[in-house]
């Protein structure tokens, strides 16, 4: 179906081209051949070369034959001498064959005029050079008519140049069916300027008695059907315009100027194809610009379409992933805490001891994995905030250094700390932060040192406005290979990758590092030979705290006293643990399975701190949270701590903006919930006692 279709549509376009070139040879020679000489005005090539160019090559021989029987048949209808008939044949098809040839070369395959760049190289290098090279040659073996060869060569040069710069670009432009290349116009709006064109073409060569020079119509004209009908219409008017100009020149009446008709006909020509080129320019320049339109507006659905599903894929691994910390932490929550409390029994056997010290480490291994995972995926998504607190770096470097020592030191390696120029001023850093780098680089380098030590060394050095903080952690041990230096930062990459390696990890702990140093506008590297042990490093930058950041923040009391505490979760076993753990802080504890009872007993009875689950059916903790602080009286002002396993960014702040004090994620880890509560407690105390009245007597009144 898709052959027969191209074959009607070649067929038809070849039998349009044979019978226009033998019509405008007819015209052309009939109107303007002055007696043996050549025409002044010559179309028919430009008509070939077109075909020539569109047509496959087998289609393109018939084209060729059929054109030029036609130009013999033109030729012998208008007595031309027998003996020139063969060499206006074959200069005819050497000169369409040698431009369609050279258009093919600058189209490409594409075969159309596609801007502005293309329509003058088609002038420059096709159209004038094969003029100039027929025009030679005719001038070469036509001598022997009446015009001399310097007449013939001109004649031919300047009537076939001319005549192909208005008929090869426009069939070239009016076989062009690309989709939005012409511009949507109605019928009426076509014909209307169309007849425009025609009445200004006849007027424009009309003889009259003003001065006004009316050939300069025509490219204002053009211009105009440029703007409307694009480049096909410009086309299209432009041999409306040639046929009816050349018809008024030579058929209507005599011009009252001195020029002969054959001068006459080069002038009409020229302004012709200056015109058509000039509103050609202008067409073809529209179009394009009406096609990156086109696609800047294809290109701009198709990035919605992508950041949509981005966004969707974005919502859907934040979900994905704050569920999978919720069911991994619940059971771990448990595993710890028992275990915890486990290790606090005096009662313990001290084998027993030794096997739930051994989980709670396994524990806290998968915990630290979790912890990776979600911390390189708020890293990736950029939803890690900093919280800059007056801190001293020697002392956040200390308090990294005890936390790894019992590791270390299980492992016989000795630990120290040195440190260069001012380490304990105050400077704005995130302690956090800057600790999880530190015990990330140091938990490294113990896990990697057989023997000797692990030194952590601070220099910190004043740059005027800041301070440069440059944190070393050098361990003795195995090195690592100039080679493989490369993975070290990359996510779940390790300088062992092999099946033998003899240390685990997730391989995301270094690629975290370097996330939050560069969070923090710093940078991060390394130094190392094997056997020669390594030197991981980091630099950040701090501006120095004010003099009144610079005393600390009283730090809770240790004991909590007789405080009541209301316990939210619909986990048996989370409610169970939470209460040994409150128990073993001295608190008094209130159960509840779900966020309605958590309302009615809050209602019902005074509670220091409460609590809360985020997840549970009936009512969810942010609901209640709500509910709660809407209360009357001191009930609304109870301190809520969110307790769940959904730690993740946008959840903590849902449960601040709903109403909660703070947030405790599980695992319980018992410090942290000791610390939390106090902070609350003590915040409450302070806030009740404000809003209490000064005068004992005003209240009772």
């Amino acid at each position: 179906m898709g052959i027969s279709r191209d074959l009607w549509r070649d067929t038809l376009l070849g039998l349009v081209l044979t019978a226009s070139f033998g019509a405008s040879a007819l015209f052309c020679v009939a109107l303007t051949r002055e007696s043996g000489g050549v025409a002044a005005l010559w179309l028919p090539s430009g008509l070939m070369a077109a075909g020539l160019v569109l047509l496959p090559l087998r289609r393109a021989v018939w084209l060729a034959a059929g054109c030029t029987l036609a130009g013999v048949g033109v030729n012998v209808a208008v007595g031309a001498p027998p003996d020139a008939l063969p060499l206006f044949a074959g200069l005819n098809l050497f000169e369409a064959m040698l431009a369609a040839l050279i258009v093919r070369r600058i189209c490409d395959r594409r075969r159309r005029i596609a801007d502005l760049t293309t329509l003058l190289r088609i002038a420059l290098f096709a159209i004038i050079p094969t003029a100039a090279l027929t025009a030679v040659l005719a001038g070469a073996l036509l001598g022997y008519l009446a015009q001399s060869a310097p007449q013939i060569i001109v004649g031919w040069f300047t009537a076939n140049a001319l005549g192909m710069a208005i008929s090869l670009p426009a069939v070239l432009l009016l076989a062009d069916r690309r989709e939005g290349h012409v511009p949507r116009r109605s019928h009426l709006e076509q014909i209307t300027i169309y007849g425009l064109i025609a009445v200004i073409s006849a007027v424009a060569y009309l003889p009259h008695s003003h001065s006004f020079p009316t050939p300069m119509l025509l490219t204002p004209a053009l211009v105009a059907a440029a703007f409307r009908l694009g480049p096909r219409g410009v086309a299209t008017s432009a041999l409306i315009m040639a046929v009816i100009a050349t018809t008024v020149v030579t058929l209507g009446p005599a011009s009252p100027d001195a020029l002969s008709l054959p001068q006459r006909i080069l002038n009409l020509q020229f302004i012709i194809a200056t015109a058509l080129f000039t509103s050609l320019s202008v067409a073809l320049i529209l179009s394009e610009q009406a096609r990156t339109r086109r696609l800047l507006a294809m290109r701009t659905r198709a990035a919605k379409r992508a950041q949509t599903r981005a966004q969707i894929a974005s919502a859907a691994k934040g979900e994905f992933l704050a569920t999978m910390s919720h069911e991994i932490r619940t059971p771990m929550n448990s595993i710890l805490g028992f275990t915890q409390t486990l290790i606090r029994r005096d009662d313990l056997p001290a084998e027993a001891r030794r096997q739930v010290e051994l989980v709670h480490r396994a524990g806290g291994s998968l915990l630290a994995v979790v912890n990776d995972i979600l911390d390189y995926s708020k890293l990736e998504a950029g939803e890690v905030e900093l919280a800059l607190e007056p801190q001293s770096p020697a002392t956040v470097a200390q308090d990294a250094l005890d936390i790894i020592a019992p590791s270390a030191e299980a492992r016989g390696l000795q630990i120290r700390l040195e440190t260069v120029g001012p380490a304990e001023n105050m400077v704005l850093i995130d302690e956090l932060r800057v600790r999880q780098i530190l015990l990330n680089l140091l938990s490294n380098a113990v896990k990697f040192t057989e023997a000797g030590e692990v030194r952590l060394q601070l220099s910190v050095r004043d740059q005027g406005c800041e301070m440069l903080l440059r944190f070393e952690v050098h361990d003795t041990g195995v090195g690592i290979p100039k080679s493989l230096m490369h993975r070290l930062f990359r996510r779940f990459s390790q300088a062992d990758s092999s099946a033998r390696r003899a240390f685990g990890g997730t391989g995301l702990g270094l690629a975290i590092c370097k996330g939050l140093v560069e969070a923090m506008g710093g940078v991060i590297g390394v130094r190392s030979r094997p056997g020669a042990g390594s030197t991981f490093w980091f630099e950040i930058s701090a501006e120095p705290a004010s003099v009144l950041s610079d005393v600390p923040e009283a730090a809770p009391s240790a004991d909590l006293g007789p405080v009541r505490v209301l316990l939210v979760d619909d986990h048996p076993m989370n409610r169970d643990l939470g209460a040994t753990v409150l128990e073993l802080l001295g608190c008094e504890v209130s159960l509840a399975c779900d966020g309605a009872e958590a309302v009615d007993l809050a209602a019902a009875h005074a509670f220091d701190a409460i609590l809360m689950d985020i997840h549970m059916p009936v009512m969810d903790g942010v609901e209640a949270t709500r509910a709660i602080r809407a209360l009357e009286g001191p009930a609304a002002l109870a301190p809520i701590i969110a307790m769940s396993a959904d730690v993740m960014p946008e959840m903590v702040e849902r449960c601040r903006r709903a109403g909660m004090n703070d947030a405790v994620g599980k695992p319980i880890q018992i410090e942290a919930l000791h610390a939390a509560l106090a902070r609350c407690i003590e915040a409450a105390t302070v806030k009740i006692a404000d809003l209490a009245p000064a005068d004992p007597d005003a209240a009772v009144a």
